[in-house]
């Protein structure tokens, strides 16, 4: 083979070395810029999903009771907007906010975004109501709250009612009407009425207020 045509050979190799080496060069600049940009997205993401979760577990938060304490009347009622208005870091960026598998507020879509859990408790308040038919009547522990009506009938008057042995209310000529009564949720609650006759159904009715905790994760995802 002559110098010349050996020359000829070489030329497409050389050629197809160069176009392989600027397509590698090209692609390894395209990864770095996807990596620094990347680097560069996730502090931030990761500090506004940190200070958002932060606010929303707050004793003084939008949502919460008590530190990590949910209300779950609040979590109910929040949204988008209140999210914004709560959490000013989170301008600007896509903020996603569920409490287990239920989204509670969200400002965009935020998939692929960064995200900071925290373990939470929800709590929510049950009602319930009661009619004793007779003159003692206990309520369980952890009731916070009663609304007690006096609803007299067939000459049967209430005239006092003692919580854990103390007068709460009296009326000489009996007590008639709703009335709210503050109970000590850490023990239960004996209360006891003061008739001249039976207490008939109906004539006492109290509604009382437990609250109930449910553990469960708060996710809180931030895309830029």
């Amino acid at each position: 083979m002559t110098p010349s045509t050996r020359a000829q050979t070489t030329l497409p190799a050389v050629a197809v070395a160069l176009v392989l080496l600027t397509l590698v060069t090209a692609l390894g600049l395209g990864l770095a810029d996807s990596a620094i940009a990347s680097a560069e997205r996730t502090p931030d993401e990761r500090r506004v999903a940190a200070a958002t979760a932060e606010r929303l577990v707050a004793a003084d938060g939008p949502v919460a009771d008590r530190a990590n304490v949910l209300n779950g009347s609040r979590v109910d009622g929040f949204d988008g907007a209140t999210l914004r208005a709560a959490v000013p870091a989170a301008a600007g960026y896509a903020v996603d906010v569920e409490l287990g598998d239920d989204t509670v507020a969200t400002t965009g879509d935020a998939t692929g975004g960064t995200t900071i859990r925290r373990l939470v408790l929800v709590e929510r308040t049950d009602t319930r109501t009661i009619s004793p038919e007779s003159r003692k009547v206990t309520l369980p522990r952890r009731a916070t709250s009663a609304t007690v009506r006096f609803s007299p009938g067939n000459g049967t008057a209430v005239r006092t009612m003692r919580v854990n042995d103390q007068v709460r209310l009296h009326n000489d000529s009996g007590l008639r009407g709703p009335y709210e009564v503050e109970l000590t949720p850490y023990r239960t609650t004996r209360i006891t009425f003061q008739t001249p006759g039976r207490v008939r159904n109906g004539t006492v009715r109290i509604a009382y207020e437990t609250p109930r905790t449910t553990k469960t994760t708060l996710s809180v995802t931030v895309d830029a």
